[in-house]
C-alpha cells in the first residue's frame, strides 16, 4: 500500500507539514510544544521514529530521549546518561550524518567525565551537550532537535520546573526542545504565555479513529480476519459511548466470527478483547465466564502445537488476577499473578514476569507474609537472568528496592551491598533516591505521557 492511501501515513504527513511549516521557519522558537490528545500518542510516537531514520522529512536533526521524570533534582543527569548510553550503543544517527557526506565525531567521555565530578549543574551540563552536538554537525545551519517523550512523569509541578529552568538558563542556539501536552489539562500552557516568542504550541487536527476504522475495513470484506477488526472498533466505540448493550452485541458477533474459523487460537483472542472490554462496566461474572472459556481454548491451542497461545495465557492469568483484584479476593489475585509470572518465565517472557511477581508480592503483603517473601525473593533472583539492556525497561528498580529493604531488616547486610552494587552499574548511583522519589510521587499529581 503506497503512503498517499495509508491512511496512518497522511496523518503522520499531516504532522511534518506542521512543523514544517509553523517551527522549522521560526528562528527565535526554543520549546516546541505539540498539544496532542490521548488517542494520538501512538502516532506522535510513530512520527518520532520515522524522523530518526532517513526516511524523515524535516529539516532538523531529531534526538529522541525516553527517560522517565523522577524528579527536578536529577533529570538532566539521568537524560545524559540516557542519551550518552543510546549515542554508544545505536550508530543509526550517526550513520544519517555521515551519509549526508561528511564524518560525524562526537566525544561523550568528556561529559561522562564531568558526570563523575562533584558539585556539577546536570541543567548546565545537558545544555552544553547540547551545544557541542550541534557544533559536530557537517552543515552548521542545520537545527538540532531534542525530543522528550517521557513515559511517565512522575510529579508535574517539578516537571514543569525543570522546564522553565532549562529555558531560564539559555538553550543553545539553533537547538529545540520538543516537548508533548494533553489538550485536556495544558499542564504547560504557562510556557507558552509566559514566553510567546520562544515556546510555540503546535495542534494539529488528527482522525486517529477515522484513520483505524478505514484500516480495520481494508481488504475483503468477507475475511474473518476484515470482518473482527470490525467488530474491535464497534466495540471500542461502545465502551467509549458507554453503551453495555452495543458492546455485548459486538462482542458476542466477535465470538461467532472467531468460532467459525476453526482457529482456537483467534476464537480464543476474541474471549479476551471482549472479557478486557467489559472491564470498563465492571461486569465481572461475565468477565470471569469469557476468561475460563478462552483460557481453555489458549491451553487446548498450546497443547496441539500452537505456540503462539503462549503470550495468550500468559495475559489471561493476568486478566483473571486483575478481576479477582477488582472483587477485593486479593489473596486470589495474588495467587494468579504469581502463576502468571510462573508461566511467563518458563515461556522464556522473564521481563513480564518480572512484573506480575512484582503485583504479586505487594498483594500478598496485605495478607500472607511467607508468600511475600517468598515470590520477592524469587523476582529478584530471576531478575538477575536478564542482561542490563533489558533489566532497564523492566520493574526490576522496584523489586531491587524492596528486596534491599527485606535483606536490611534481616541484617544481610552483605545481600544489601551485592545489590546495590548491581543496581548501581544498571542504575546509577541514585537508584534508590529514585525509586523513593517513584513511589512517593504516586501519592501526587502523576501522569503518562503515552
Amino acid at each position: 500500500m503506497s503512503n498517499e492511501h495509508n491512511p496512518i501515513a497522511i496523518l503522520v504527513a499531516k504532522i511534518q507539514n506542521k512543523w514544517n511549516t509553523e517551527a522549522s521557519p521560526n528562528k527565535e522558537l526554543k520549546i516546541a510544544r505539540w498539544i496532542i490528545k490521548p488517542d494520538q500518542g501512538r502516532l506522535f510516537e510513530g512520527f518520532l521514529k520515522l524522523e530518526s531514520t532517513p526516511h524523515g522529512s524535516i529539516p532538523e536533526v531529531l534526538i529522541t530521549l525516553l527517560t522517565p521524570f523522577h524528579s527536578l533534582k536529577q533529570h538532566s543527569k539521568e537524560l545524559i546518561n540516557d542519551w550518552i548510553e543510546s549515542f554508544e550503543k545505536d550508530t543509526k544517527t550517526a550513520q544519517a550524518l555521515e551519509a549526508e557526506g561528511a564524518s560525524f565525531i562526537w566525544n561523550t567521555n568528556n561529559y561522562k567525565t564531568k558526570l563523575a565530578q562533584k558539585d556539577v549543574d546536570y541543567d548546565l551540563l545537558l545544555l552544553e551537550m547540547l551545544s557541542s552536538f550541534h557544533k559536530a554537525l557537517a552543515d552548521p545551519s542545520k537545527k538540532l532537535v531534542l525530543a522528550l517523550l517521557p513515559k511517565t512523569v512522575a510529579n508535574v509541578d517539578e516537571y514543569k520546573k525543570w522546564l522553565e529552568n532549562i529555558l531560564k538558563l539559555g538553550i543553545p542556539d539553533k537547538t529545540v526542545i520538543m516537548i508533548f501536552d494533553y489538550a485536556e489539562e495544558l499542564y504547560f500552557d504557562v510556557l507558552s504565555r509566559k514566553n510567546p516568542t520562544i515556546v510555540k504550541a503546535l495542534a494539529v487536527e488528527l482522525d486517529v479513529k477515522g484513520a483505524m476504522n478505514q484500516i480495520a475495513q481494508a481488504g475483503d470484506p468477507n475475511s474473518p480476519e476484515v470482518q473482527f477488526r470490525k467488530c474491535m472498533m464497534e466495540m471500542s466505540e461502545a465502551v467509549t459511548a458507554k453503551n453495555l448493550d452495543a458492546l455485548h452485541k459486538w462482542g458476542k458477533k466477535g465470538l461467532e466470527i472467531t468460532q467459525k474459523t476453526g482457529n482456537k487460537s483467534f476464537y480464543s483472542s476474541a474471549h479476551l478483547i471482549y472479557a478486557g472490554m467489559l472491564f470498563n462496566f465492571k461486569k465481572y461474572e461475565e468477565i470471569d465466564t469469557l476468561l475460563a472459556q478462552g483460557l481453555n481454548l489458549a491451553l487446548q491451542s498450546l497443547k496441539g502445537g500452537d505456540n503462539t497461545c503462549q503470550s495468550l495465557i500468559m495475559q489471561y492469568y493476568g486478566y483473571q488476577a486483575a478481576s479477582k483484584q477488582h472483587k477485593g479476593k486479593e489473596k486470589d489475585a495474588a495467587d494468579l499473578f504469581t502463576k502468571q509470572g510462573d508461566v511467563a518465565h518458563e515461556y522464556k517472557l522473564t521481563a513480564a514476569a518480572l512484573t506480575a511477581w512484582w503485583q504479586a508480592y505487594n498483594l500478598y503483603k496485605k495478607c500472607d507474609d511467607r508468600k511475600h517473601d517468598e515470590i520477592l525473593e524469587k523476582a529478584y533472583l530471576k531478575g538477575l537472568e536478564l542482561i542490563p539492556e533489558e533489566l532497564k525497561s523492566t520493574c526490576m528498580a522496584y523489586i531491587a528496592y524492596d528486596y534491599y529493604q527485606y535483606c536490611h531488616n534481616l541484617r544481610q547486610f552483605d545481600k544489601c551491598k551485592t545489590i546495590d552494587e548491581f543496581m548501581h552499574a544498571i542504575e546509577g548511583e541514585n537508584w534508590k533516591i529514585q525509586v523513593e522519589d517513584y513511589k512517593e510521587s504516586t501519592k501526587r499529581k502523576r501522569f503518562l505521557i503515552f
